[in-house]
């Protein structure tokens, strides 16, 4: 037995052994495991329709603007994809009609979102939420719930979220880039330098901000492609509303579009207008129904068509790329189905989707006879035949040799 011991009050404390201090020690912490096990928040998994590799994460303790705030941050929300939660007046709807509004300002609930926190919500896997953002342009999204866990203390920071947990989407087990080889003496043609226009508009623009580009008919709708970006706070828009005769004529339209430069650029150093949209008009493919809609409403630098002829068919990409010419309707392929490509960047971030089948219809108010008529058209009914995340693409010629041996894979 070890000896009385004193405290600095003069308070004499009983003795204790050395197997009674282990006992009470081992108590301690198991009292200190439990509390933290029962107080450990939840962690919620939210996935977005609109950007398929989205897998936001927050804590139960975290709220609905919380929520909302991530989707912005991480996911194309608004006006050229680049607006955040406090640029406009929005509100979400639970399953059960309940509205929750951003802001201080009640104008469609008195349920607040900033002290709404998701644990209060009841939500359970599977659950859906709709966001209504700005008011004056309505844009809609929804939120799935995917899955609820514990946070993981020994291997998790609290601090790191919300954070966005990219779906890894990786590249199938068979992939390998594809390398283009001589045909009859003939070499492929470098991409990035025989469309150069096309090759800066997407990959290179100056001050380049999210870029989207659907390659290829989406479904069965007049729409054989559109692209947009967002450059020096312009939104560009292409848009191709007939079918080109193969793949060099199809890049050859888009690079002549590249070539429109939005106005004041060029004469007085920044742009006059927020978008700019060009439309492209083959000569080959020209008719009355084209230049009513497209041509005789033009204003340079703002709505532009650009009309183009055909390139030279001594360059027959699609014996280069014939997986990719069988994808856009160019050829036959047991293993390939018609469809399109959708490729998304944002920062350094790429990310490809390859569908086929149909496409979802979406209402519109945007102005009729411009490349607005393309946007929003790409977004498939059925699951994607490949989807990819965080892929290397150095350039147009680089995205061909991964499409191509993508579709190897089928």
């Amino acid at each position: 037995m070890s000896e009385p011991k004193e405290n600095s009050n003069n308070i004499h404390l009983p003795a204790t052994t050395d197997d009674d201090s282990s006992a009470a020690a081992k108590e301690k912490s198991s009292k200190r495991q439990k509390t933290s096990s029962s107080t450990l928040p939840t962690v919620l998994t939210f996935s977005t329709a609109h950007d398929r590799f989205a897998r936001l994460q927050l804590l139960s303790s975290h709220t609905l603007y919380n929520l909302i705030s991530a989707l912005c941050r991480h996911t194309p929300v608004g006006y050229e994809g680049s607006e955040g939660p406090d640029d406009h007046l929005w509100y979400v709807t639970t399953e059960d009609g309940t509205k929750y509004e951003s802001s201080e300002f009640e104008c469609e609930s008195e349920l607040r979102a900033n002290r709404t926190k998701l644990d209060s919500l009841g939500l359970a896997a599977g659950d859906t939420l709709r966001l209504n953002y700005d008011y004056g342009t309505t844009s809609h999204y929804t939120l799935k719930l995917l899955e609820q866990r514990p946070l993981m203390m020994a291997e998790e920071d609290p601090d790191v979220f919300p954070r966005n947990n990219v779906d890894s989407g990786i590249m199938p087990p068979a992939y390998s880039k594809y390398a283009p080889t001589a045909i009859n003496g003939n070499e492929v043609l470098n991409l990035n330098t025989t469309f150069a226009h096309l090759q800066r508009w997407m990959f290179h623009s100056s001050e380049a901000g999210p870029v989207n580009v659907n390659l290829f008919q989406a479904g069965k709708k007049k729409n054989y492609g559109f692209m947009n970006n967002d450059c020096r706070g312009v939104l560009g828009m292409m848009y191709l509303p007939v079918k080109a005769d193969d793949l060099a004529n199809y890049l050859m339209y888009f690079n002549e579009g590249a070539k429109v430069k939005p106005k004041g650029v060029e004469t007085d150093g920044y742009p006059h207008y927020n978008w700019h949209s060009v439309v492209i008009v083959p000569t080959s493919k020209r008719t009355n129904a084209l230049d009513k809609k497209y041509c005789d409403r033009t204003q340079r630098g703002f709505c532009d068509a650009v009309v183009c002829g055909d390139m030279d068919q001594s360059n027959n990409l699609n014996a280069y790329f014939p997986k990719i010419a069988a994808l856009a309707g160019y050829r036959k392929d047991r293993q390939v189905p018609k469809g399109w490509i959708t490729l998304t960047k944002r920062g350094n971030t790429f990310n490809m989707v390859i569908c086929s089948g149909n496409c979802e219809t979406k209402k519109s108010n945007a102005p009729k006879g411009t490349a607005y008529d393309g946007r929003d058209q790409h977004t498939p009914v059925e699951e994607p035949l490949i989807q990819v995340s965080s892929v290397e693409i150095t350039g147009l010629n680089d995205l061909f040799c991964v499409v191509e041996g993508l579709l190897m894979t089928l």
